[in-house]
């Protein structure tokens, strides 16, 4: 599973996530995390800067690796 992490995320949504993450470790599920720090909520259409589109790269490259055979 890949998640992408925005840092300028709104706190209850941020909330959310963090509890998602510890409920995934607690069961043993691996979750690869991509961090935009300076990213908000929708990062991927608001925020078209190099380091967005970086992490969107990023996340398509974990999940067709992970597709893989």
């Amino acid at each position: 599973m890949v998640l992408t992490r925005a840092g300028l995320e709104m706190a209850e949504i941020a909330a959310t996530v963090e509890e998602f993450l510890a409920a995934a470790k607690e069961h043993g599920t691996r979750v690869e995390v991509v961090d935009v720090p300076d990213g908000h909520h929708g990062f991927e259409t608001l925020d078209p800067t190099d380091a967005s589109r970086e992490a969107v790269r990023r996340a398509l490259a974990a999940v067709l690796a992970h597709l893989a055979p």
